[in-house]
């Protein structure tokens, strides 16, 4: 009788550390379903800012390119007009050899005036978008940390010392990763990105600006080639 009471108690004892296991694991599974959650907005946030880059530069250089191409149509059109008046020029071939000496190296500067202002563009566009995946790869370590956030507790704390504080040293990493990403890194991924906005109302005028005058000063050559030879041919 007394051994069957001492195997009753043995077996109770058994099923509460059981039990007790259960609940402790349970919680822990817990914890990391709340770091996942976490970890599911952050990612969720680092989707937005790439989506967010990406449809603004489409736009933006669409705008640029598009500038460009009517920048070298009207180049081509300045250089067909200038060309088609001297070929139909009275003028003395002496005037129009001094008239069109440095046609070539006109023609020759406007294309490097125009790569110039593509340049500078690309530089922009190329440092302002290093910057957002600079701030993106930063916040990508604490959201990786956030996976396998349980796990290394076990790494860090000895399990059977710190069995029931395991959880709470990892619920309080959740809190202070994710009080952080509010304060520090999801405010610098819109800086960043603000940064990749401001392009269109700094960096298209600047260009455009920067393409229309490359354009003008071709233009004018052209019109001091065509003005000499019409007061040569008087």
């Amino acid at each position: 009788m007394k051994s069957l009471f001492v195997c009753l108690l043995l077996a109770l004892a058994g099923q509460s550390l059981a039990q007790s296991q259960d609940e402790f694991v349970e919680y822990l599974l817990e914890i990391q379903s709340q770091a996942e959650s976490v970890h599911q907005l952050m990612e969720g946030t680092f989707d937005n800012v790439r989506f967010s880059m990406s449809d603004e530069l489409v736009e933006l250089n669409r705008q640029l390119i598009g500038r460009m191409n009517e920048a070298l149509e009207e180049v081509e059109q300045i250089r067909e007009d200038t060309e088609a008046f001297v070929g139909e020029s009275s003028a003395p071939a002496s005037c129009v050899d001094v008239a069109v000496a440095n046609w070539a190296v006109e023609i020759e500067g406007v294309g490097q005036a125009l790569s110039r202002c593509a340049s500078r563009a690309n530089i922009q566009i190329t440092s302002r978008t290093a910057d957002v995946h600079a701030a993106l790869e930063a916040a990508q370590v604490q959201s990786t940390e956030l996976q396998n956030i349980v796990v290394r507790g076990f790494i860090d704390w000895n399990a059977i010392d710190y069995t029931e504080r395991i959880s709470e040293i990892v619920g309080a990493q959740i809190q202070d990763k994710y009080d952080y990403f509010q304060r520090i890194t999801q405010p610098n991924l819109e800086r960043v990105l603000q940064g990749i906005f401001d392009l269109d109302d700094n960096l298209l005028p600047e260009i455009v600006t920067c393409v229309n005058r490359g354009v003008e000063r071709f233009n004018n050559y052209g019109r001091v080639i065509r003005d000499t030879l019409f007061f040569c041919s008087q």
